[in-house]
């Protein structure tokens, strides 16, 4: 899409300037700071919430195999 923006013209150029100045702005703290540490946050939460489901979900078949199989001897 920049290519496209690039040919046609003056528009192009305006647009991609004021692409660079809000760029710029983000790396002195602004609101674009703590959206990626929240983005960062959440991408931690969910892997975190990923290995705690196939953690419980191979205990959870272990446990029933073995209730299964001590009613079986019982």
């Amino acid at each position: 899409m920049a290519s496209r923006k690039e040919g046609t013209g003056s528009s192009g150029t305006s647009s991609s300037s004021a692409t660079g100045a809000v760029a710029k702005d983000k790396g002195k703290g602004g609101s674009g700071d703590s959206a990626v540490k929240q983005v960062q946050i959440d991408g931690r939460i969910n892997t975190y919430c990923q290995n705690i489901r196939e953690f419980t979900a191979q205990n959870l078949g272990k446990l029933f195999m073995a209730q299964v199989l001590q009613d079986y001897n019982n």
